[in-house]
């Protein structure tokens, strides 16, 4: 009956049809693959005064993966504990644990080695970026360094798979997908020449150079989705465009019905899969791999997530919004994003927002959001800008553009909500966000708000809210049921822990009525007023 109910629910994930969230979160994306689900969330919080906090569970090193849940189990992952902080800059092995998702108790861990090094907690990247998958029967761990595991709910070892990945570039995006007993990974097709391909020949010291080794053809160090035997660890197909590690691919339904997944390349860095542009692949079984389509973009950078739907894929291009035909992959549209917007404007001199309309807005250099910090609710494509603390949302059929000013970082007071203070347009100047050692091994926390040049986590929308985690553990909670993006859809501000000392890259995620978060220093269990009492392990 649990495969039966297992198979089910991933039929129905992707159907098109939103389930409730229940009580898991099996894969980074969620239950339905797009992160969101119904359900009723916890609003309002704060880690810094246990208000509706369940339970936290102190986390022996730093780690980025989201939380993933299955009924009464947590699973997560950190790196290994660092003894010095000159090895920050040279870390490898992650570790997966398992916890009581009631009480958050350590129920057990598993270590999985990597095979090349990076450095903890960065502002793109570490070993511990993926979160990890379940079925219920199984979970699989990812480290970034270079392996991936699958055990029993026991802990059990069933199968790993090891190999040295190639590191022209470090990534958050590309995170792990589960579609039936297929695990989506993008990894470099020919290991024995992508490993010799390094950015880094020593901690601190570039190596000599990212080029393609003589003689070896490009495509085969490119970096392409593959499909992997969730039961065997075995490669089963890979796509023949290739993806970009800066994209987020997302799994969808044609308008036939049938499983596909969109997906990018292109960006900084001079990425080595060409012509930059988007694609969507088929996933059915029998033509696992195929493209659908393919379409050049010029100047394209997709670090972002891949939103989709029966009609539309989406995307962003300079300072544009990007609309393809979702059969064809023609180019239908792309609206400007910095011009012609409404704006809602915190005036610092009266203490409250003013409206402005028909102005431009500088929201990025290039690409007007922050990495992978995007997500399309009906027909709004929201997303975070990059240059300024501006929440954007384009409508996708109509081009209307808006934008809202958050508060760049809350620092929470102790005692009450009303005393806590929300800093505008710059971050708290002496941030030193630390791990359980005490080390400050948290790249973009001290000069920066988790906006901008990072690889944020991705933002998950709960029934009408939608949960935006920066890298200082602000939180903001917004309600997307609302005719237009004013003030008043600015439900809380929340935290992850002490202002200047917290740091997170990990997405929100949601079960049990309970919202789960990972900070470099913890796990959160956020629950609303009832049972709410405050348990630690």
């Amino acid at each position: 009956m649990k495969f039966l109910s297992v198979t089910i629910a991933l039929v129905l994930c992707f159907a098109g049809i939103e389930l409730s969230a229940g009580d898991t979160w099996h894969q980074p994306s969620g239950p339905n693959g797009n992160w969101q689900v119904d359900g009723d969330p916890p609003l309002r919080w704060s880690a810094t005064r246990n208000e509706n906090i369940r339970w936290r569970t102190p986390m022996p090193e730093a780690g980025m993966s989201g939380v993933t849940v299955w009924r009464d189990r947590v699973f997560v992952t950190t790196h290994v504990p660092i003894e010095t902080i000159e090895e920050k800059e040279a870390v490898t092995d992650i570790i997966g644990f398992c916890l009581d998702a009631n009480t958050g108790k350590r129920l057990w861990q598993v270590t999985l080695p990597g095979t090349a090094f990076i450095s903890l907690a960065g502002g793109f990247t570490d070993g511990t970026v993926f979160a990890p998958i379940t079925d219920g029967e199984h979970v699989w761990f990812f480290n970034r360094c270079g392996s991936m595991g699958c055990y029993d709910m026991a802990g059990n070892q069933v199968w790993t798979r090891t190999w040295k990945p190639r590191f022209k570039h470090n990534n958050r995006q590309a995170e792990p997908y589960l579609v039936g007993d297929v695990i989506l990974y993008v990894e470099v097709a020919d290991k024995e020449h992508g490993e010799k391909i390094q950015k880094w020949a020593a901690p601190g010291k570039k190596s000599a150079g990212t080029d393609v080794p003589e003689g070896v053809d490009e495509k085969q160090v490119w970096t392409y989705l593959h499909g992997i035997d969730k039961r065997t660890g075995k490669v089963l197909w890979r796509e023949n465009v290739g993806t970009v590690v800066h994209n987020t691919p997302v799994v969808g339904r044609t308008a036939d019905g049938k499983l596909a997944v969109s997906h990018a390349r292109g960006g900084p860095h001079r990425p080595l899969e060409t012509p930059a542009g988007h694609s969507l692949t088929r996933l059915a079984p029998g033509e696992a791999g195929k493209t659908i389509w393919s379409t050049s973009l010029e100047r394209y950078d997709p670090s972002f997530a891949s939103h989709w739907n029966q009609k539309y894929v989406f995307g962003f291009r300079g300072g544009k919004h990007v609309v393809l035909d979702a059969v064809s992959g023609k180019l239908l549209r792309e609206q400007p994003l910095y011009t012609d917007a409404t704006l809602w404007k915190f005036d610092s001199d009266n203490g409250d927002w003013t409206k402005q309309t028909h102005v431009a807005v500088k929201a990025g250099k290039g690409h007007p959001n922050t990495n992978q910090a995007n997500l399309v609710i009906g027909d709004w494509h929201w997303f975070l800008s990059h240059n300024v603390h501006y929440l954007g949302r384009v409508n996708v059929e109509s081009g209307v553009v808006e934008y809202l000013e958050l508060p760049a970082q809350l620092m929470a007071d102790t005692e009450t909500r009303d005393k806590d203070v929300w800093l505008w347009g710059k971050g708290n100047p002496s941030n030193r966000p630390t791990n359980a050692s005490g080390f400050a091994v948290g790249d973009k926390g001290q000069t920066g708000t988790g906006w901008g040049h990072i690889s944020a986590a991705s933002p998950t929308r709960v029934g009408r809210y939608l949960f935006l985690p920066v890298v200082t553990g602000t939180v903001y909670v917004i309600d997307t049921d609302i005719d237009a993006l004013t003030p008043e859809a600015l439900v809380s501000v929340n935290d992850l822990g002490t202002g200047g000392e917290t740091w997170t890259l990990a997405t929100v995620t949601y079960a049990n009525e309970r919202l789960y978060a990972h900070t470099m220093k913890e796990i959160l269990c956020i629950e609303a007023e009832g049972d709410n009492e405050l348990r630690s392990e």
